[in-house]
């Protein structure tokens, strides 16, 4: 158990994960590990997530640019992802109660009942605010394969880390005016999103029949 000491310690240094600065010269310590080091940052945020994963996302721009800060955002959130369903899948429900917090999980395990085919999950993920690093746990306790989780990741994800990835990058190169578009756009796409999520789905689960019916009438 900690002392109040420890504890202190342990508080400050959390304190670096939630300010951009702190954050980026926290990577900047570790010199040429710096890539590897934000991968298993991106990668913790998912699996313990006491950070917000649009800090760092942001970050991955400021410190790494557009290219690299996305493609080493999305190796780590993938990889966090995959630990997070191995986890599930390994250990089972009992402990996924202990992780996800009970409304998340009565929300995301209601939803899995409703609909059947896992693939519609890829939309979940490309929802602003949809607690996706909780669905990873409870798509572990599902039959959904690990190249599934893969690509509903990397794919459903990859908008958002993209644009966050252009924020940092905006400020990184003392482009404030693009930093503030692009806040500005994504705040209202992740609005119409948000709010329209019911409609997004439902058009998904439209195309899905339209296309199945296409196949079966050729």
């Amino acid at each position: 158990m900690y002392h109040e000491g420890g504890w202190r310690f342990v508080l400050h240094c959390f304190r670096y994960f939630f300010e951009g600065k702190k954050l980026k010269a926290f990577l900047a310590s570790f010199g040429p590990w710096a890539a590897p080091a934000f991968i298993g940052l991106q990668a913790f945020q998912v699996v313990v997530a006491p950070i917000p994963g649009e800090v760092t996302g942001f970050v991955g721009g400021l410190f790494f640019g557009v290219i690299h800060g996305t493609l080493l955002s999305t190796v780590g959130l993938t990889g966090g992802a995959i630990l997070s369903f191995w986890i599930a899948r390994f250990f089972g429900s009992e402990l996924v109660r202990r992780i996800v917090r009970k409304e998340y999980f009565d929300r995301l395990d209601a939803f899995m009942a409703t609909h059947r085919a896992l693939n519609i999950t890829f939309v979940l993920f490309l929802i602003p605010g949809f607690p996706k690093d909780s669905l990873c746990y409870l798509l572990g306790l599902t039959r959904m394969r690990y190249r599934d989780i893969v690509v509903m990741n990397v794919f459903g994800r990859l908008p958002g880390t993209i644009i966050l990835s252009m924020q940092g990058n905006a400020i990184r190169h003392g482009r404030f005016a693009s930093f503030w578009l692009l806040l500005a756009g994504s705040l209202a796409l992740s609005a119409g999103l948000y709010f329209g999520k019911d409609l997004v789905i439902q058009c998904f689960v439209w195309c899905r029949r339209e296309l199945k019916g296409e196949k079966d009438n050729p």
